[in-house]
């Protein structure tokens, strides 16, 4: 998914927020579009265990494996 994608559901989340008829339903999707707002900001890792260490070696920002 990229981050366009992301932007554009939280787009969805927050028009739906507006359109809410309860308060906590709102809430729930004003959480949502925060949420796809912060991954669209995040860049993921989704390689193999080498290519991790390939860009440690070059300087890449180091990951914790959790």
């Amino acid at each position: 998914m990229t981050a366009d994608e992301c932007h554009e559901r939280a787009s969805a989340c927050a028009a739906n927020a507006r359109l809410a008829q309860s308060e906590p339903v709102a809430l729930e999707f004003l959480k949502l579009a925060a949420q796809w707002r912060a991954m669209a900001s995040r860049t993921i890792f989704l390689g193999s265990v080498e290519a991790l260490d390939d860009a440690l070696l070059l300087g890449a920002p180091s990951f914790r494996l959790v």
